[in-house]
């Protein structure tokens, strides 16, 4: 859904969301049971600037570099496992140049990733939240923080928390259902060891079936590690699922086939 509300004077952060509310206004806009995934564009912060606010907040910050894994719980370094850190109700979790910070609360949980168009913030309310809400107890916080600025023009998607069944992907997106219930799951690190994935920081690996005569997306070569004519395999960032899915030289996007052991 794509709204245009104007909130901001009183703030100092305009928001827009879709339709003309004042800064008061207690409209209900997200409840729980659902999820919401908000594209909220560009972060302001730098990712080291980030780390260090992190820290200071007392969050777990796990940062994967060329040079291999750092983790800390506030500002004290940890040797701990990346599977002891990753469940902390308050992560950032840096892989390069992108990140994944978490927060868990009371009254809603949310987590900013990288998405299609920037950045997302994924909100999971758990209670009735009005945007005002969303302005005071999420986006002020995140501006704060460096995350946002003072401008967010805002689409958002909402999704059932705990659906019956898994989410189909759209038309003509030609994707393994597990890799796109990943890329729109509330919580990718979760997600990716429920499903048993194969994730390397904010990266999944996964194998592309090329149409005949086709190649690797140019924007996608970085992530491939190894390619035959048919075949490319990728350790992709998960926002790109969809993405390298859905261009015309890619058949198909799946996770590569495990060996299964030979029958006696």
């Amino acid at each position: 859904m794509k709204r245009s509300i104007v909130l901001g004077m009183a703030t100092g952060l305009l928001l827009l969301i879709g339709f003309a509310v004042s800064a008061g206004a207690e409209e209900t806009l997200f409840s729980p049971g659902n999820y919401y995934v908000i594209s909220i564009g560009a972060v302001t912060s730098e990712v080291s600037s980030l780390v260090q606010t992190g820290q200071q907040k007392g969050f777990t910050v796990v940062v994967l570099s060329d040079a291999g894994l750092t983790a800390y719980r506030g500002t004290k370094e940890t040797q701990e496992a990346e599977a002891d850190l990753i469940g902390a109700p308050s992560l950032l979790y840096v892989d390069g140049t992108s990140f994944l910070l978490r927060s868990q609360g009371d009254a809603f949980d949310y987590e900013v990733r990288p998405g299609e168009k920037g950045y997302d913030l994924v909100l999971i309310p758990h209670q009735d939240m009005s945007a005002s809400d969303l302005v005071n107890d999420v986006l002020m916080p995140l501006q704060h923080m460096g995350v946002v600025g003072s401008e967010v023009d805002m689409e958002y998607k909402t999704f059932v928390l705990n659906p019956e069944k898994s989410e189909a992907p759209p038309a003509g997106v030609a994707i393994d259902s597990n890799l796109y219930n990943l890329m729109i799951a509330p919580d990718w690190l979760a997600a990716a060891e429920k499903m048993n994935l194969a994730r390397v920081g904010l990266r999944v690996t996964v194998v592309a079936e090329k149409v005949p005569a086709g190649t690797v997306p140019e924007q996608f070569t970085p992530y491939v590690v190894s390619e035959t004519n048919t075949l490319a395999k990728l350790v992709l960032p998960i926002e790109d699922l969809v993405k390298l899915a859905s261009d015309s030289a890619i058949g198909y996007v799946r996770s590569p086939y495990k060996p299964q052991p030979a029958v006696p």
